[in-house]
């Protein structure tokens, strides 16, 4: 039963700290993705998990066992990389076994297992060719199959569909999806598209500044952000926000026909998810004026102000530009933050935020 457990870790380069304590435990059987902009510390974290960067501080333990001082080599975990680490003179065949090779394994169970493996990642008919035969589909498959046979306790992937183009991007997310399932293995995932994280995970770990800014399953993220950050961060277009000042200790939008309140202790921000946003030509609180159209196939985005606030729109009714869209926020899915840290001060899934 692999268990990953990570306790006070952090990092350092000289006197600069830039992963200041993450505690983190990735149970077996698990599809974990670490998310978030670039040098959130992310891969940085992913590599220390591998061996490839030192601790400054805390413990890395994988089934009970110390990882801290324990050489890449012999830590029982595969890593497959961005740029596929593949020996261009080697073939499919050997480039699968070279981990087994190096192990001393004997060559009839190498030749089992990089069998079974081929045929399994669809790549039979590749194993004589070199990697610059294949397509980058085909060759991150080979990364993947000379993970998979030496019959890890853990995956580790470090932006692994980055250099595909959209097509494969999306058929790789399936096949990892159905690859973890079919392996039932503990995999961790590193990415900075919440696209990948939102379709591959089981939880995710949001990343920011080298602190983990909130982890739970993709509709826990999406639903129940605790902070705008993540708010921000997860989901696509980028949740609405709407800034206003607290009156008598009352959020009042000021922007609108019917004011909504919550109870508040200084400046407040209301945010609104595209695809969440009500609208309704009978009862509105505002309208915003389309300056710019982006067409989703069942659905349009609709790009405008309100209340001189960027503001953005998911519905299948059709506007055109230069009309005026009817909203009624009162109704719409509402999430509030303290505009002073962030922090989330009432998520309401219910149609009300007073």
């Amino acid at each position: 039963m692999t268990k990953l457990i990570i306790k006070d870790l952090s990092k350092a380069y000289g006197g600069h700290v830039v992963m200041p304590n993450i505690n983190l435990t990735i149970n077996n059987g698990e599809f974990v993705v670490f998310v978030g902009p670039s040098g959130c510390g992310k891969s940085t974290l992913l590599r220390m998990i591998a061996g490839l960067e030192s601790i400054t501080k805390g413990d890395i333990s994988l089934n009970g066992k110390q990882l801290n001082n324990v050489h890449p080599s012999a830590r029982k975990v595969a890593m497959v990389f961005q740029s596929y680490a593949l020996y261009p003179h080697m073939t499919v065949e050997k480039n699968m076994a070279f981990p087994l090779k190096m192990a001393g394994v004997n060559k009839r169970i190498i030749d089992e297992k990089v069998a079974d493996t081929a045929k399994n990642l669809q790549l039979a008919p590749y194993l004589d060719r070199l990697p610059g035969a294949l397509s980058g589909g085909q060759r991150q498959r080979v990364a993947i199959g000379r993970a998979i046979v030496r019959e890890p306790e853990l995956f580790l992937f470090d932006e692994p569909l980055s250099n595909l183009d959209a097509k494969l991007r999306g058929e790789m997310r399936i096949y990892l999806k159905q690859l973890h399932q079919k392996l039932d293995a503990t995999m961790i995932y590193v990415t900075h598209d919440q696209v990948e994280a939102m379709t591959l995970a089981d939880r995710i770990v949001v990343l920011n500044q080298g602190q983990i800014e909130q982890i739970g399953t993709p509709e826990e993220l999406y639903l129940q952000p605790k902070n705008r950050f993540v708010a921000s961060f997860i989901g696509t277009p980028e949740m609405n926000f709407l800034e206003g000042n607290n009156q008598n200790q009352l959020f009042k939008i000021g922007l609108f026909n019917s004011l909504n309140t919550i109870a508040c202790n200084g400046p407040i921000t209301l945010g609104i998810r595209a695809n969440q946003v009500t609208v309704d030509h009978d009862t509105f609180d505002a309208k915003m004026k389309v300056d710019v159209i982006e067409p989703l196939g069942h659905a349009r985005l609709y790009y405008g102000k309100i209340g001189g606030q960027k503001f953005t729109i998911e519905s299948q009714e059709s506007f055109n530009i230069g009309e005026e869209i009817p909203v009624n926020l009162s109704q719409s899915i509402q999430h509030w933050f303290d505009a002073d840290d962030l922090r989330i001060i009432n998520t309401n899934e219910a149609r009300n935020a007073a």
